[in-house]
């Protein structure tokens, strides 16, 4: 059986596409023309690409608004894994893989997100918590991790055995570094968030993510403004502190260009409210972690992205966050230190999200640890385990633990 787009969702991407105007079809045609190539290629050819992957969310849109004029979904069969490229994608038709055609929800929500009939973006509030945490604490993160419960119980969703097992560990707080699937609707925000999400003793807290921000984030700003989300206040970024340390959870969504699909993060205006609240943080001389949902290095670690830039230029000279942990690129990856200032930089994306080994970071000088065992998914045998982290502050002391899905210690 061939893969196909469900029909309402392409006759949703038509409609909305007219309705836009010529200079944002003029922004956003040449992403679209770029990812079908990476399509058309990968079809063709059934190998990955050499560069990297363009966003899953555009990959079958043109093939959306052309009725598969180049033959993309005519040569695909559904459920089949193609390659695997450098990077850790799984170049794949199944659920949640990069050529799924269940992405294309995303596009349809994001470009009616753009037409004046929906309103705009939800508004940015700017009364950030600052929250009390015990000095003794065991915080849970997990990035990508909104997919929900979509396999059996004979062969669960990655995302319910990381839950199942970062509840059994009973953190004191935890904290979703962002990303529900497909398009961060009210409902899926509801289902596959707000219902599934494991609750801890103190509370927990969500960040903002290019996906929740293609409904506007207006169902995301809902769900932080009620249990189990609550302490937010409805606001998208917020601080835990104690007597030694700060975390400072930051929205890099929000002001992301919504040309480019909000997958550049930012924290807006230099001197904006973000970069004011962790200033002031900064200034507490107390020992600061990071939480956003993008990334503030590339994937191998070998270049600073836009974000590094906003985050580090919050801090006094000679000053830095001890740590930052990162979801968006859905993989789990320990970087060396990080000049100025020898930030500890984690990636924590790998919630739930199907990822593969990414040949680049073996060997890579830039790598302490990554996930690269297989997970023995009957599956997706090419899926290497997902997972989560633990962070252990005791006084001035820290400790972290990435572990599996299966509850193992991956590292250190």
């Amino acid at each position: 059986m061939k893969i196909s787009i469900d029909p309402v969702i392409s006759s949703r991407i038509k409609a909305a596409w007219k309705q836009l105007t010529p200079d944002q079809q003029r922004q956003i045609g040449p992403s679209i023309l770029r990812a079908n190539q990476q399509a058309v290629t990968v079809a063709q050819t059934r190998k990955a690409p050499s560069t990297s992957a363009e966003p899953h969310q555009l990959l079958l849109a043109h093939s959306a608004l052309t009725d598969d004029s180049d033959g993309v979904l005519t040569s695909l069969d559904a459920g089949a894994v193609i390659d695997v490229d450098r990077d850790g994608v799984i170049w794949g038709t199944g659920k949640y893989e990069e050529l799924d055609p269940g992405w294309t929800e995303a596009f349809a929500v994001y470009l009616e997100s753009l037409l004046p009939a929906f309103g705009g973006k939800h508004p940015f509030s700017a009364a950030p918590q600052v929250i009390q945490m015990p000095n003794a604490v065991q915080i849970g993160l997990a990035g990508d991790w909104g997919t929900g419960d979509w396999r059996t119980a004979a062969n669960p969703a990655p995302s319910t055995d990381v839950r199942n097992h970062m509840e059994i560990l009973q953190p004191h707080i935890t904290i979703h570094l962002g990303d529900v699937y497909y398009a961060g609707t009210s409902d899926q925000e509801q289902r596959l968030l707000v219902n599934l999400w494991p609750k801890a003793s103190i509370g927990s807290l969500a960040l903002n993510s290019n996906h929740e921000m293609y409904s506007g984030a207006k169902p995301y700003f809902a769900a932080i403004s009620n249990p189990p989300f609550a302490m937010q206040q409805g606001c998208s970024y917020f601080a835990l502190e104690n007597a030694n340390w700060v975390i400072v959870g930051l929205d890099s969504a929000y002001f992301s260009p919504e040309s480019g699909l909000y997958m550049d993060g930012s924290l807006g205006p230099d001197g904006g409210t973000q970069a004011q609240f962790l200033q002031q943080q900064g200034a507490k001389g107390k020992k600061i972690i990071v939480l956003t949902h993008h990334n503030g290095l590339s994937e191998d670690g070998s270049s600073a992205t836009n974000l590094w830039k906003h985050v580090m230029s919050a801090f006094a000279e000679g000053t830095s966050p001890g740590y930052w942990y990162w979801g968006h690129i859905h993989a789990g990856v320990v970087y060396e230190p990080k000049a100025p200032g020898n930030v500890l930089c984690r990636c924590c994306g790998h919630g739930a999200l199907p990822w593969g080994q990414a040949s680049q970071l073996d060997g890579n000088p830039n790598v302490q640890w990554y996930e690269h065992r297989f997970a023995k998914d009957p599956d997706i045998p090419q899926r290497v385990l997902n997972g989560f982290a633990i962070l252990y502050l005791d006084g001035p002391n820290i400790s972290e633990v990435f572990y599996d899905e299966n509850g193992g210690v991956a590292w250190p």
